[in-house]
């Protein structure tokens, strides 16, 4: 049998890790029952959750994979306003969710808006603040942690600079700094890469687990790419599902601390993907509070996406056997 013990000592060669990507049948199931170890170990039988509200659909960026990028003049764009989102985050207090995740297009222009909402769901709701809103100058990073954010993620997408630079248009250089700006300014980080980008190769993802190593990131997500309508990328063809679970599998086994989503796009993959994640050591799921009309304007990656609800993650951890952490409305109060 493959020694994963072994592999893990080494801190894993390249020739290792496109071994791991490729398990199927009993390698693989070794792989992620290895996985569900470290987890229980590290974790216990739980899964976190986090309550996200899409707070804009603006974004500066234009990457080739993602249907909001600023290029599609289709989309129609919006923008919360502070008193939304406050209600939308007692919405997700109510709920006894800890972490509410503020994600949106990097659009500074937000700026002023979470100046007002994160210090209030900060101190006065007592939440768990993460946020998710793009490359931004250090001391930006630096005010929002004054402001009372907890963390931040930034995922890196890939490791090879010529392919970020194909896909996002832009310097993987300027993404691994902002990624170091996050650390600097005392957030907890959270960062990952896309599995079956356009001219990836295992090799490439190989790279990508071995950047994350070096990152040592506090959060850590892979996600299959997921074609998004009007974009360059709109015909090319998903990634595949038992290489994303592989790889999530990789980073628990080489990083137990680290927390670890079952994201939405496996969701999206095949029915029953999220539950598949948690198989393979995940123990995060986030559920969705944009109210409806400006959910379906949040096109991020792709115009189908599929909208976790509590119902889902409530039937999704049962069938893993795992339980959902959640808070006492007492400790909301504390």
């Amino acid at each position: 049998m493959y020694s994963l013990d072994k592999i893990r000592e080494n801190r894993g060669s390249k020739l290792d890790l496109v071994e791991l990507l490729t398990a199927a049948g009993g390698l693989q199931q070794e792989l992620f029952a290895r996985a569900r170890e470290v987890r229980r170990q590290h974790h216990g039988d739980k899964v976190l959750l986090r309550g996200v509200i899409e707070i804009s659909s603006h974004c500066q960026k234009n990457c080739s994979y993602c249907t909001m990028r600023s290029a599609n003049k289709s989309l129609d764009r919006y923008s919360l306003h502070p008193g939304e989102i406050l209600a939308l985050a007692e919405n997700i207090s109510n709920a006894g969710l800890e972490t509410v995740f503020l994600q949106g297009g990097q659009n500074p222009f937000n700026d002023q808006c979470l100046e007002q909402v994160i210090p209030v769901i900060k101190h006065d709701m007592n939440l768990e603040v993460l946020l998710c809103l793009g490359e931004r100058p250090k001391s930006v990073y630096e005010k929002f942690a004054r402001l009372g954010a907890d963390s931040y993620i930034l995922k890196f997408e890939t490791s090879d600079p010529e392919l970020y630079q194909d896909m996002a248009h832009a310097s993987l250089a300027n993404r691994l700094q902002c990624i170091s700006w996050i650390k600097e300014a005392g957030l907890k980080l959270g960062t990952g890469n896309i599995i079956g980008l356009p001219n990836q190769t295992l090799n490439t993802i190989a790279e990508d687990i071995i950047l994350a190593l070096r990152i040592q990131p506090d959060f850590i997500s892979c996600s299959p790419f997921t074609p998004g309508g009007n974009t360059p990328f709109q015909h090319f063809p998903a990634g595949g599902l038992s290489l994303t679970l592989n790889t999530m599998a990789i980073y628990r086994i080489f990083m137990p601390s680290a927390l670890i989503p079952t994201v939405s796009a496996l969701e999206t993959l095949q029915k029953g993907g999220q539950r598949m994640g948690l198989d393979a050591g995940a123990n995060v799921m986030t559920i969705n509070f944009t109210p409806r009309e400006k959910r379906e304007l949040y096109k991020i990656y792709t115009e189908q996406r599929f909208v976790v609800s509590l119902d889902h993650v409530q039937q999704t951890a049962e069938k893993a056997g795992l339980r959902i952490q959640k808070r006492t409305h007492a400790s909301h109060q504390a």
